[in-house]
């Protein structure tokens, strides 16, 4: 079986604006937001894009099962798996993109958004044990391989670097 590949994901976890409802939230982010961001990510090297809500009802379930953490009350998260940081880049430098988080500005409270790059190391598929090999070892690379993400040369990132700055939208930067 062949050593699996380093797949990187970038997560954002959102509150929407105070006085937006959850289901005027729900239907701008799903049927016009994500729909719009995922045509713009189908043009770049994004593996996969998701989102995930955290309604009202979903918060009461999971703290109705009295798991012994802190459940969180944000309202959304997006997922972006990409392989390379330039792809991430390149979706950030789109001028649809960038119009479209404008757009987002009135539904979405950029000020408290926490992001996470990570990344990903899958061992269940489709209900399918994978990047195992038949002695049961992972076939992951190595600590050192996974955590070397190198950052692009594009110019973008570096001034963002510099400023101790993490791009999460087209106008939003917050401290690293």
């Amino acid at each position: 079986m062949a050593k699996a590949e380093r797949v990187l994901r970038l997560s954002g976890s959102y509150y929407r604006k105070e006085g937006i409802s959850e289901k005027d939230f729900h239907d701008f982010i799903s049927y016009r937001h994500g729909v719009e961001c995922a045509k713009i990510h189908a043009r770049y090297d994004i593996l996969k894009y998701q989102m995930a809500f955290n309604s009202s009802a979903t918060q009461a379930l999971t703290k109705s099962m009295k798991l012994p953490y802190k459940v969180s009350d944000r309202d959304f998260e997006i997922e972006y798996y990409f392989k390379d940081v330039a792809a991430l880049l390149a979706v950030s430098a789109d001028e649809d993109f960038k119009t479209l988080h404008v757009e987002a500005e009135p539904y979405v409270d950029l000020a408290t958004t926490v992001v996470t790059l990570t990344w990903v190391e899958v061992y269940l598929e489709d209900g399918k044990i994978v990047n195992i090999d038949s002695e049961g070892r992972s076939l992951q690379p190595s600590f050192e391989e996974l955590s070397d993400i190198k950052i692009s040369d594009k110019p973008g990132l570096q001034v963002l670097l510099k400023t101790g700055c993490v791009r999460v939208s087209c106008n939003t930067y917050l401290p690293t």
